[in-house]
């Protein structure tokens, strides 16, 4: 097959969106090289992807160990980022790099601006996750009887975390709750972050504040009950939670 290469520094919930890019090039004869954060080869999200050569580690331009970048900081980091794409570029039969500039496609979804970056045009926009046999295996092991899967508080995006305790009790049935958290390892202590998305899969029911989780339900078809987004001027968080909750009744979004 032909080679093809990706710069693509964002988080594991777009990573799945960009799973039809991948499948889009897959079909037209390329495997793809995906130059992307550490935290998607330390997930295993990608490690059965048929459409994947393999991963390359950049550096994430948002954040540094200590913390939020600064602008300038930003800009530096992801210049360095663009001349490591620059380098390797010219070994590849097919080459493409998006940045996510939310500002030059304003109201565009996020899986259309990387189309738009990437100068794709999908005709199937489905999203994909590649769950291996040894997660289904290890999945088994925590489930049980009927359960909630609870994940509310997203890694560090702290306006997106959610005390979601008063809301199951006053809508869900007494059941057993797994809620999980960001840990040393990715979920739950699992290696696999597909282990904790067959457990998502098999839960009666959902409970998230926006995070790789909503995405991967997305591409396996579950409904989630109750879907917190925050707001990162926490203009409507949390003086009325009402405004940013989210439940998915007979198929349709209400608010």
């Amino acid at each position: 097959m032909k080679k093809a290469l990706i710069l693509f520094w964002h988080g594991l919930g777009d990573i799945i969106l960009l799973t039809a890019h991948l499948r889009h090039l897959y079909k037209k004869g390329y495997k793809t090289d995906l130059m992307c954060l550490p935290e998607t080869r330390k997930s295993r999200l990608l490690d059965h992807c048929l459409y994947i050569g393999k991963l390359i580690d950049v550096d994430n331009p948002w954040r540094s160990k200590a913390g939020l970048r600064s602008k300038a900081e930003f800009e530096k980091q992801a210049a360095l980022n663009i001349r490591k794409f620059d380098d390797l570029r010219k070994s590849y039969d097919w080459s493409g790099a998006s940045p996510h500039h939310m500002a030059k496609y304003k109201g565009y979804h996020k899986m259309d601006v990387t189309s738009a970056e990437l100068k794709l045009g999908l005709s199937d926009k489905r999203t994909e996750v590649f769950i291996p046999e040894s997660a289904e295996r290890e999945a088994l092991k925590h489930m049980g009887d009927d359960y909630i899967f609870v994940h509310t508080t997203p890694e560090f995006h702290a306006y997106h975390n959610w005390d979601a305790t008063k809301w199951i009790e006053e809508n869900l049935p007494p059941l057993r709750i797994i809620n999980t958290g960001f840990g040393t390892k990715y979920f739950m202590g699992f290696d696999d972050i597909n282990t904790a998305f067959v457990l998502i899969r098999e839960a009666r029911h959902k409970v998230f504040s926006s995070s790789v989780f909503v995405y991967a339900c997305v591409a396996m078809g579950c409904t989630i009950d109750a879907l917190n987004y925050g707001r990162a001027d926490r203009h409507m968080w949390p003086m009325d939670m009402t405004k940013v909750l989210h439940l998915r009744e007979m198929g349709k979004w209400i608010r």
